[in-house]
C-alpha cells in the first residue's frame, strides 16, 4: 500500500495553542474522534502541507476549523462550529446548579439535586415530540407515577445526526474525486445495530435481587448490574449475579445518604473499592451514577479513567419527558476534556442512556421510538431496569421481556456494557487501506488489526460500482463480500474474522450481475 490516507485532516497546532491561551475550546480536534469512530482511514497534517497533499492526489483534505472539505474535484463547506455543537449536545453544558424545567411540566429538572440532565444542550420546544400513535399533550403534564400519558421525548440521535451529516459530504466529495474509502462497520458484519440493558441495585433488596435474576432469564439477556453503596446483596446473591452471565459493574452514589456517598474523586475511590470487595472481582469495568448524578463538566471522565472505569453509562434521563436521546447519541464515543487538560480525547467510553423502567419511569410508547432511531443510525439502544420494579410491578417485568423480544426480532444483539467496551476498543485498533487491484474493477483491501476481531464488516465506499445490479466476489483472502446498505449508501462488504495483524484480500465486481 502507498502509505497516504484517502483522508487528510489539517489541524494547526498554532491555532490551538492560541485558543488554549485565551482559555476557550479548540473545539475542531473533535473531528478525529468522528473519523476514529468510523475507523476512516487518515492522516492529520500541518496547514502548510496541504496543496501538496491536494496535488499528489488520491486525497480529500477536510479542515475543520475552517468548516471546508477540499478534494480534487472542488471545495464543500460545512458549518465551522459543528464539533462544538456535536460536542455540547454529547456532553452537554456545565452542571453548577439545577437546570431550567420543561414549561409542560414534562420534566420537572430543577429538584435540587445536580445530575446529567441539568446541563440539556437540545431544546424541549424544538427537539422533542410525543411518540406516534399517542394524543398529543394539552395542557400540563402530570409527572407522576406510572405516566399517565406519552410525555414528549427527544426522539432523535441529533448529535449522531449531525456527525453523519459531515460524513456524507466527505464521501460525496470522496465519490467526485474518485477516490474509494474504507472504514469499518460498528458492529459484526450483518448487525444492524445493538441493544444494551443496565441494572441498577438501589435498596440492595436481596429478594427483589433474585426476582430480577429470574426476569432477565425469561427475557434472555445479559445485563450490566450495577452495584450501589452502601450495602450490598448478601454474598450467595451476589455470585449468583455473576454465575447467571451477568456483568458486576458499579453504582457510584452521591446522592448523600451515607459517610462517602457524595460527590468526589474519594469517594468513587471509595466506592470502586466497595465494589471489588463486594463482586470480588478486581477489574470493575463499567459504572452509572445513582440518579444519574453529575456536576460540573469533565471532571467524573477523569475520575473515571484514573480509577480504571473503562465506559460509563450515566449520561441520560431522569425524567420522563427528557427519555430518548436528550444527549443526542446512541452510539459509543470518548468524550474530549475541557481547556484544563487541552482539549485533548478522554480514555472513557461513554455509553448513552436513553430511558428508565418501562411501564413505570417511561411510558411503553417510547420504546418503539428508541429502537427505530438505534436502528437507522447503528447504534446502541440502552434501557434501564430496577429490581424494585421488576420484583413488585409485573407491568415493568412484562415490558423489559418484550423490549428483548422485540429487540432480536430486529435483528439486534444484547451486549453488557464490558462487551461494548471490548469490540468498540478491539475495532479502533483496526486501519483499513484499499487500492486497485491488479486486474479490471479489481481492489486491493489490506486491513491491520492490533487484536482480533471477530466478524468484523470492512465496507468501502467504490465510486461508480457497489451499484444496483453488482454481485462482488472475493478473490484471495478468507472473507464473503456483499453489496450492503450502510447511512443509505450502497457500499461493498467484507466479512471476516481478523486476526492480530495484517491481513489482504482481493476482491472484484467485474462482469458479476447482481
Amino acid at each position: 500500500m502507498s502509505g497516504t490516507s484517502p483522508v487528510a485532516v489539517v489541524l494547526d497546532p498554532d491555532l490551538r495553542a492560541a485558543a488554549h491561551a485565551r482559555n476557550e475550546n479548540a473545539w475542531w480536534l473533535y473531528s478525529t474522534e468522528v473519523l476514529d469512530h468510523l475507523r476512516v482511514p487518515y492522516d492529520v497534517i500541518r496547514p502548510d502541507e496541504a496543496a501538496a497533499r491536494l496535488a499528489a492526489g488520491g486525497s480529500v483534505v477536510v479542515h475543520p476549523a475552517e468548516g471546508r472539505i477540499v478534494s480534487p474535484a472542488g471545495e464543500t463547506a460545512f458549518p465551522a462550529d459543528l464539533w462544538e455543537r456535536i460536542v455540547t449536545i454529547q456532553q452537554g453544558t456545565p452542571v453548577h446548579e439545577d437546570g431550567p424545567p420543561a414549561p409542560d411540566g414534562s420534566c420537572p429538572v430543577d429538584d435540587g439535586i445536580l445530575k446529567c440532565d441539568d446541563g440539556l444542550a437540545l431544546s424541549y420546544e424544538e427537539d422533542r415530540m410525543v411518540p406516534p400513535g399517542e394524543p398529543a399533550l394539552e395542557g400540563a403534564f402530570s409527572h407522576t407515577y406510572p405516566p399517565p400519558a406519552a410525555a414528549p421525548m427527544f426522539h432523535r440521535a441529533k448529535a449522531d445526526r449531525l456527525r453523519l451529516d459531515f460524513l456524507h459530504l466527505l464521501f460525496d466529495a470522496a465519490e467526485a474525486a474518485g477516490i474509494a474509502v474504507p472504514w469499518l462497520y460498528y458492529w459484526p458484519a450483518g448487525v444492524p445495530a445493538v441493544a444494551h440493558m443496565s441494572h441498577d441495585s438501589d435498596g440492595n433488596d436481596s429478594e427483589a435481587a433474585l426476582s430480577a435474576l429470574d426476569v432477565f432469564d425469561q427475557a434472555g439477556v445479559h445485563v450490566t448490574w450495577c452495584h450501589c453503596f452502601p450495602g450490598g446483596y448478601r454474598p450467595e446473591v451476589v455470585a449468583e449475579i455473576a454465575a447467571r452471565g451477568h456483568e458486576q459493574a458499579l453504582h457510584y452514589n452521591a446522592m448523600g445518604d451515607a459517610d462517602i456517598a457524595s460527590w468526589g474523586w474519594p469517594q468513587l475511590r471509595a466506592q470502586y473499592a466497595w465494589a471489588q470487595a463486594l463482586t470480588g472481582r478486581e477489574d470493575i469495568v463499567s459504572n452509572k451514577n445513582h440518579y444519574t448524578r453529575w456536576e460540573g463538566w469533565d471532571e467524573f471522565f477523569l475520575w473515571c479513567e484514573r480509577i480504571g472505569i473503562r465506559i460509563d453509562e450515566s449520561r441520560g434521563p431522569s425524567k420522563q419527558g427528557n427519555v430518548g436521546f436528550p444527549f443526542g447519541s446512541c452510539h459509543l464515543s470518548f468524550p474530549i476534556a475541557g481547556v484544563g487538560e487541552h482539549n485533548r480525547r478522554i480514555d472513557v467510553l461513554e455509553l448513552p442512556l436513553h430511558t428508565q423502567d418501562l411501564a413505570w419511569a417511561g411510558h411503553t410508547a417510547i420504546r418503539d421510538v428508541i429502537l427505530s432511531e438505534a436502528l437507522e443510525v447503528h447504534g446502541v439502544a440502552h434501557f434501564l431496569f430496577h429490581a424494585a420494579h421488576l420484583h413488585t410491578k409485573p407491568d415493568v417485568a412484562q415490558a423489559c421481556r418484550e423490549v428483548a423480544e422485540e429487540a432480536r426480532r430486529l435483528g439486534m444483539q444484547w451486549w453488557t456494557a464490558e462487551q461494548l467496551n471490548d469490540w468498540e476498543r478491539a475495532r479502533r485498533g483496526v486501519r483499513v487501506a484499499v487500492e486497485p487491484g491488479a486486474g479490471s474493477g479489481e481492489l486491493r483491501v489490506e486491513v491491520t488489526a492490533t487484536t482480533a476481531v471477530k466478524g468484523a464488516g470492512v465496507l468501502v465506499a467504490v465510486p461508480g460500482r457497489a451499484g444496483p445490479g453488482t454481485a462482488p466476489r472475493v478473490l484471495t483472502g478468507d472473507a464473503t463480500c456483499a453489496v450492503v446498505t450502510r447511512h443509505g449508501r450502497r457500499l461493498l462488504e467484507l466479512a471476516a474474522d481478523l486476526p492480530a495483524g495484517t491481513s489482504v484480500f482481493t476482491v472484484t465486481t467485474a462482469g458479476q450481475p447482481g
